[in-house]
């Protein structure tokens, strides 16, 4: 499994971060998860275009998480390069009504009998593909929202947690993780409710006995602050501060 962060940022522009989303490569799958705006192009950086997009999974249904689908769906019904291979889209409770009510505000331009398109929602469910296991779990954020833990073939685990504050669902579902990619939108002195802090972040991979844990969803005053040891005073483990493009491989 490769898995490259796409956008380590939210909603609020930034130089230095995209808009959320995570891409990972499950065997011949690629698969996106999560994607704000800018994906698109991001995804050209690693040789993945709209074409070559198999999987998306949605966190939830706010704008920075899930606005490029409609350009991701634009794309490609474009000439001269139709897509043809079927796309499968899944996420939260509330994603069938959402692409529903874009087909109806977008029309044909999102819409194309050329390929065959499923939308299906697993909140709390489980889904095995070439020999990946993907569970959802719902997390405590405004509205909902849901995470992500994948399983190799071989046994090793990512975890991707979406937007969430810390909740026992959190810390049960990202147990032993080879890799936790929590929410870490503000420092420790700006904690807001919905969101992991730093220390709540160190708390939840200290809790887990998570490997390595890599913060995303970081608004931009986040940079302004050492993120990663406000983390340490909670984990001991292995902290990076995530990055565009920044790369892992669990073999």
């Amino acid at each position: 499994m490769i898995i490259t962060i796409l956008g380590s940022g939210t909603g609020i522009p930034s130089i230095r971060r995209n808009p959320p989303c995570v891409s990972m490569k499950l065997g011949a799958k690629n698969a996106i998860f999560d994607s704000g705006p800018g994906t698109l192009k991001n995804l050209l950086q690693l040789n993945v275009d709209f074409l070559n997009l198999d999987l998306i999974f949605y966190t939830h249904l706010h704008l920075d998480h899930v606005s490029e689908l409609a350009a991701i769906l634009f794309a490609t019904k474009i000439p001269p390069t139709i897509r043809q291979r079927p796309l499968s889209v899944y996420g939260p409770a509330g994603l069938k009504d959402y692409y529903e009510n874009m087909r109806r505000l977008y029309k044909e331009t999102v819409y194309t009998d050329a390929y065959t398109l499923n939308i299906e929602e697993m909140e709390n469910k489980k889904i095995e593909m070439e020999g990946f296991e993907i569970s959802t779990r719902t997390m405590e954020h405004h509205g909902g929202s849901m995470g992500y833990r994948i399983a190799t073939p071989g046994g090793n685990l990512a975890v991707y947690s979406g937007d969430t504050d810390y909740c026992d669902a959190l810390v049960e579902f990202a147990k032993d993780a080879d890799l936790l990619m929590l929410d870490c939108s503000f420092p420790d002195e700006m904690k807001m409710k919905g969101h992991l802090s730093p220390k709540d972040a160190g708390r939840v991979a200290r809790e887990s006995n998570a490997k390595k844990l890599v913060l995303v969803h970081m608004y931009p005053v986040c940079d302004q602050y050492d993120m990663a040891a406000q983390c340490k005073k909670e984990f001991i483990g292995d902290v990076l501060v995530g990055e565009d493009l920044m790369r892992f491989e669990l073999n």
